[in-house]
């Protein structure tokens, strides 16, 4: 049987099992878990290169939505981008990618994706642009506050993380939304251990140390609590010798130090047409959008 391409991969089990084998072994990312608790959604769309069993290369397409002050823009971020050894150089890539852009050039705002070093020179052929990321820094003042850790194996845990997320991040002028899915997979993945419930701030919050700070990935609340306050209730709970919290999305207005995002074998990749909008300010998406 001669290679096609295949998207329907979510409800076809040898593929969805051969797929999700390339990406333990070609990333060590195991998605399933994700997919048995029920988080895999039609967001996540994996565009593979199949003799009918067997996943040869992939591309996934990731169904972004978010706010960018305070206006609706659907994105797309390509990732998962793989080919198993024994079938590269057969162009699997190249027309998986052509199928891609093909399908979701015009029917989105935008589409992105993060590269690491080796395949620097591949993604420009398709019109991909290399960019840089803002990251934002704020010093705090640790402080006690009312503050518990959420246990992530825990339904009722579970539901009220996705409950304030719904209510999304108030501080950011750049906030994913209406995506469960991926949030789940973080947060029940290698971040379940550090997602926070501030009932005296009205807030959830995913943060983790981090050298003499501490990362604060993301905050989802009703916006009555300024985002300082949250922080240093944060930084006492996290990192209580915390001076300085690192932000994992772009806040409004000026707070905090901004600074080139600096990721090791990391780059941001832009369409063309994307490029003008993002290059006008100086901003990061946020980490937790990252597929």
């Amino acid at each position: 049987m001669p290679w096609k391409i295949e998207k329907a991969v979510r409800e076809n089990p040898a593929l969805r099992e051969s797929f999700m084998d390339l990406a333990i072994k070609t990333f060590h990312l195991d998605f399933h878990n994700w997919h048995q608790n029920g988080f895999w959604g039609d967001r996540y769309i994996p565009y593979v290169m199949t003799d009918g069993k067997t996943v040869a290369a992939n591309v996934s397409v990731n169904v972004i939505d978010m706010l960018w002050d305070g206006t609706k823009r659907r994105y797309i971020q390509l990732g998962t981008v793989m080919t198993a050894p024994e079938y590269r150089g057969q162009g699997f890539s190249r027309r998986l990618m052509e199928t891609v852009l093909s399908d979701w050039r015009d029917c989105s705002d935008g589409i992105y994706l993060f590269a690491n070093d080796s395949v620097l020179d591949f993604y420009p052929k398709f019109g991909f642009c290399p960019m840089g990321e803002y990251q934002v820094s704020v010093n705090v003042t640790p402080k006690k506050g009312n503050i518990c850790r959420l246990d992530m194996s825990d339904p009722r845990d579970l539901q009220t993380l996705f409950s304030y997320y719904k209510k999304g991040n108030p501080h950011s002028r750049f906030a994913m939304v209406d995506n469960e899915g991926l949030l789940a997979f973080y947060c029940t993945g290698f971040l379940k251990e550090n997602v926070y419930y501030l009932p005296e701030a009205g807030a959830v919050a995913v943060a983790e140390p981090n050298g003499d700070g501490f990362l604060c990935y993301d905050v989802f609340s009703d916006g009555q609590t300024e985002l300082k306050g949250i922080l240093e209730t944060l930084a006492g709970a996290v990192n209580p010798q915390a001076s300085k919290a690192m932000l994992g999305f772009a806040p409004k207005g000026s707070v905090g130090e901004s600074a080139p995002l600096k990721e090791e074998d990391t780059t941001l990749f832009l369409l063309e047409g994307f490029v003008p909008l993002y290059k006008e300010n100086r901003i990061m998406f946020p980490l937790l959008s990252r597929a």
